[in-house]
């Protein structure tokens, strides 16, 4: 496939040559690629260093570098460069970027086997973007314009960026359009980009001007999408920002500089809905619904890891291949490769025949009890079956984002002595449309707020979500696994007794603190009602268990009491903290509303 290359420069000598040498070697028909440099009225020796690059790398099908007399910002550039060429595809990437060499082969992929989609969002590394994807389909609400590939049909029919947002959210505002026309867009989880400068340390000025950047084109996009009401609500929280922002040097200045300016700004936003009305009418700007694209948060991957030590999945399902499909699903995009799959069926074999005809490629190993055994009979099963040395469940319900299992395995492999790995996860709140096929509404998406894990914390409330914790086989065999004979809590119970024993990486909290993993509940507050309840019959039994029992000294108590003092305090100092009341007092207001009704 032809590629149009479009990589917008300012004072870029430093990242120029390493951005070019990696396109002109990619395990590809370079000939195919069509570079296009648009440089923002640089100051230093980019358009030298340009020239010189273009001579050096005579491989591609053509390398064209324009100049602008003055800086017009990321998007009015990017349209330049795109007008500027005719392949059928716009490959748009920050020249602070170096393309993996298969790159452009699962880019090939991905259109292949998806002609409907209406644009791409390559995996950045080593430090990847937070928004929340789908794990199972992999459209993503949002793609960066870092790396980001769109039919060049599809970036005309929305009018390509808009030019009024310098920098920061114009992809948003781009992929919002894209979405408008019918098309989704996707994440291809094995197209990389290597992105330096989101881990390049710096003074801070950088991330002053992305995170004030960003806290305006969110209120522009409130004025170009959203209702009156809307427009009010962000303009409020602009206010609480500026407030309380996070903690970078005169940081109160630049938003509020950013805030009187954008009164000037902010008139072709507000006016463009009247003369787009079909693409106003369908961008799905939720801007009232946070779970369109909530962060999951952030984890650095030094390098990819492919294949490490060997994990086993064990899934725990029952009569339900429905559900238990789009869980596989998500199992299929994994970044990782030495993993196994087993599938324990608690009850008749009502799997096998779809395993077998829609994920051969997995692998899986399946066994059905034959009768109910109950949940931790059927998980232990699994645990015994399990060939790895890591073992990770993954309910039927639940789901993994592509990255888990290679986070997993980098922690692993970072810290061999250690044979339990925490991680942490997205709460998806849902209501069931349809059981076959299985389909759902989601209410709420957010991630799970726990950060101290220890004996202490985990006597009061489970704060381990049963997907996102991997562990050793030999933990397994040393203090075995689910508790047998209750249908709640089974989980609590092994989570209790390994920590009394593990070998962690750190003693108090989580290991990786990007949510890898989406662990379901329903959202009506009756179904909800009931699961408690269910739950509460085997309560009794699980409290008054002598083997779970444990001692908790005043030290520990006191050390509970100093960590949460410096979380409150780490909160204030970066800005979180009003934000994070606001959301604990809207989830209080939601479960009260549910609860009447």
């Amino acid at each position: 496939m032809r590629y149009d290359i479009v990589l917008v420069l300012y004072n870029s000598t430093g990242w120029l040559p390493g951005c070019i040498a990696a396109l002109a070697g990619a395990q590809y028909n370079t000939s195919q690629l069509n570079i296009v440099l648009v440089d923002n009225a640089s100051t230093d020796d980019t358009l030298k260093v340009a020239e010189e690059l273009g001579q050096k790398y005579p491989v591609f099908g053509g390398y064209t570098i324009y100049q602008n007399k003055k800086n017009k910002g990321f998007g009015a550039a990017c349209n330049f460069g795109a007008a500027q060429g005719s392949a059928p595809y716009l490959f748009f990437l920050n020249v602070d970027t170096e393309v993996e060499p298969d790159v452009f082969t699962e880019l090939d992929k991905g259109i292949l086997q998806n002609p409907g989609a209406g644009g791409f969002e390559c995996r950045q590394l080593p430090y990847e973007l937070g928004h929340h994807i789908n794990p199972v389909t992999l459209e993503t609400p949002w793609a960066s314009g870092a790396a980001f590939v769109l039919p060049r049909a599809v970036f005309k029919k929305v009018g390509g960026f808009d030019p009024h947002i310098f920098m920061y959210c114009e992809d948003v505002d781009l992929s919002w359009r894209v979405w408008a026309t019918g098309r989704p867009l996707l994440y291809l989880p094995h197209a990389v980009v290597n992105h330096y400068v989101l881990k390049r340390e710096s003074s801070g000025t950088s991330e002053l001007r992305e995170y004030a950047g960003t806290q305006l084109g969110k209120l522009l996009l409130a004025y170009k999408y959203g209702s009156f009401g809307q427009v009010l609500k962000a303009n409020k929280l602009y206010l609480q920002v500026l407030k309380n922002p996070q903690h970078f040097a005169n940081v109160r200045k630049v938003l509020a500089k950013n805030y009187l300016k954008h009164f000037v700004k902010l008139w072709p936003f507000w006016f463009w809905r009247w003369g787009n009305r079909q693409l106003f009418k369908n961008a799905p700007a939720v801007l009232n619904q946070p779970q369109f694209a909530p962060e999951r948060g952030r984890e650095i991957l030094e390098k990819r890891i492919e294949n490490g030590p060997k994990i086993s999945v064990v899934v725990r399902t029952c009569s339900r291949p429905q559900v238990l499909r789009q869980t596989l699903l998500s199992l299929t995009h994994q970044t990782y490769n030495n993993f196994e799959v087993i599938v324990v069926e608690d009850g008749p074999d009502t799997s096998s025949a779809m395993i077998e005809q829609e994920f051969a490629g997995l692998g899986v190993r399946y066994f059905a009890s034959g009768t109910h055994v109950g949940r931790g009979k059927n998980g232990n099963r699994g645990l015994a079956e399990a060939a790895g040395e890591y073992l990770n469940f993954l309910d039927d319900d639940d789901y993994f984002y592509p990255d888990h299992l290679e986070l997993m395995a980098q922690k692993a492999m970072q810290n061999p002595e250690a044979d339990l790995i925490l991680g942490c996860a997205m709460v998806m709140k849902v209501d069931v449309t349809s059981k076959k096929p299985y389909t759902y509404t989601t209410k709420e998406l957010y991630p799970m707020r726990f950060d101290r894990v220890d004996i202490f914390t985990m006597c009061q409330l489970c704060q381990i979500p049963i997907q996102s914790a991997m562990f050793k086989k030999s933990l397994y065999q040393q203090r075995g696994g689910l508790q047998e004979g209750i249908e709640g809590n089974e989980d609590w119970a092994m989570w209790l007794s390994f920590l009394a024993v593990a070998k962690r990486i750190n003693p108090k909290h989580i290991d990786i603190h990007r949510a890898t993993s989406i662990f379901l509940l329903p959202a009506s507050a009756q179904e909800e009602q009931q699961r408690n309840e269910k739950y509460a019959i085997y309560n009794e039994a699980f409290y008054a268990d002598p083997s779970i029992k444990f001692t908790v000294s005043l030290q520990d108590m006191r050390g509970y009491f100093d960590d949460m003092i410096a979380d409150m305090r780490h909160l204030q100092n970066t800005g979180e903290m009003t934000r994070y009341l606001q959301e604990q007092a809207n989830r209080a207001k939601e479960d009260t509303r549910s609860k009447k009704q």
